[in-house]
């Protein structure tokens, strides 16, 4: 990927977002200001008067972002703002009806089969349904021990549909192949209601993929900010969303910390973790890169999160196989569906009584604000230690 198409890409997403401000350097401090964030603004849902005429019964709109943070209901607006009209209303709001209508389905032959707060977790890992609004104190567990991220789609659902998808239909090097894997997997991202990290995941893969098979070499740093600049492109208000922050940060910090960590444990003399630890150390460069934006919007961050993410996300990628292979089948053999049920449910409850031991902590999270300059110092001894240490890891 050639760097000045990258600058390019940023100069068309500098112009967007310069006109969603309207050129007003206030204004673009005001939104990434505190207190804009500790106010919710509510979406106006441009599919209400379509679904009135069409006369099909939708719920609500499930994008309002109620709390911004990551794994909450945060979505993408394609339309960057502005109303769509004519034949891609049409297309948009009834793919929209359609795939609300879809989840509601799955949702009733779910909870037929699982209790809650298991069939909430099974809908947030498999389709990115957020019904935690029906058990609420589950969800504020969620969020004290930091694991409110799974309840959302995100890369890795993209990756599995996609590769599950490749090994039914042969060779991803075949160009029918791969067109019918990446409209699937967006068509999966458009039913979870096109949010933040399933868009960028989608984004980030297809630019993968695409590049593996005319087989060219992908930089993942550099897709990662190709797939975030084309999101700011299309929704120039993404950038103002913490959710895309948090999601952005968090990859990267997967990307660029790990090597300096191991570059860090060398000086030290570690030449290699035991295996049980390269989940810790994932969850650690993540949370390092999320942190400071976590404690200047909300003013707390988790401390048992990078405890409780390496010891219960183990089971989330069964939990998420099996749950899909649930949805699918609770439509058409629910005898089939019970017997699934019984097998994913000890790792659903695995889950839910270990979030629920580690809420029950006394110090489950810090309360701490970081100032605007105290983000942007934190940023730059972060980043130093990254480049030095990354240094020491190559030699």
């Amino acid at each position: 990927m050639k760097s000045y198409g990258l600058v390019f890409l940023f100069c068309i997403a500098v112009w967007r977002v310069g006109g969603y401000v309207g050129w007003d350097g206030g204004k673009f401090l005001n939104e990434l200001s505190n207190e804009k964030r500790s106010h919710s603004a509510v979406k106006v849902d441009e599919c209400a008067t379509y679904v009135k005429e069409s006369g099909k019964a939708g719920k609500e709109d499930s994008a309002v972002n109620k709390s911004g943070e990551v794994g909450s209901d945060a979505t993408v607006d394609l339309k960057g703002g502005q109303g769509i009209g004519g034949l891609g209303r049409e297309v948009y709001c009834g793919f929209k009806v359609w795939s609300e209508e879809f989840k509601k389905s799955a949702s009733y032959k779910v909870q037929e089969v699982l209790p809650s707060p298991h069939s909430e977790l099974v809908m947030g890992m498999v389709l990115g349904e957020d019904q935690f609004n029906l058990v609420p104190t589950y969800n504020d567990i969620l969020k004290k021990v930091g694991l409110i991220h799974v309840v959302v789609v995100s890369g890795y659902n993209i990756s599995l549909v996609f590769t599950l998808l490749m090994r039914m239909l042969g060779s991803q090097y075949k160009l029918k192949n791969l067109l019918i894997g990446l409209f699937s997997t967006l068509i999966y991202a458009g039913i979870s209601g096109f949010g933040i990290p399933a868009v960028r995941a989608w984004i980030m893969g297809s630019i993968a993929v695409i590049f593996k098979f005319y087989g060219r070499p992908s930089h993942g740093i550099k897709v990662l900010l190709f797939s975030g600049i084309v999101l700011v492109c299309l929704s120039p208000s993404q950038l103002f969303s913490v959710s895309f922050m948090l999601s952005f940060l968090a990859t990267l910090g997967v990307m660029v910390v790990p090597q300096a960590l191991t570059g860090l444990l060398l000086g030290l003399g570690v030449k290699k973790l035991p295996g049980f630890l390269e989940d810790f150390t994932t969850s650690l460069s993540a949370q390092l890169m999320v942190n400071p934006v976590l404690s200047y919007y909300f003013g707390s961050i988790s401390a048992v999160s990078l405890i409780s993410n390496p010891l219960v996300l183990w089971v989330v990628p069964i939990c998420t196989i099996l749950g899909g292979l649930l949805v699918g089948v609770g439509f058409i053999l629910p005898l089939l569906a019970k017997l699934l049920a019984f097998v994913l449910f000890p790792f659903l409850d695995f889950f839910v009584s270990l979030s629920e031991l580690f809420a029950n902590f006394k110090s489950v999270s810090v309360d701490l604000r970081f100032s605007a300059l105290a983000v942007l110092g934190y940023y730059f001894l972060l980043f130093a230690f990254i480049k030095f240490f990354t240094a020491k890891a190559n030699k």
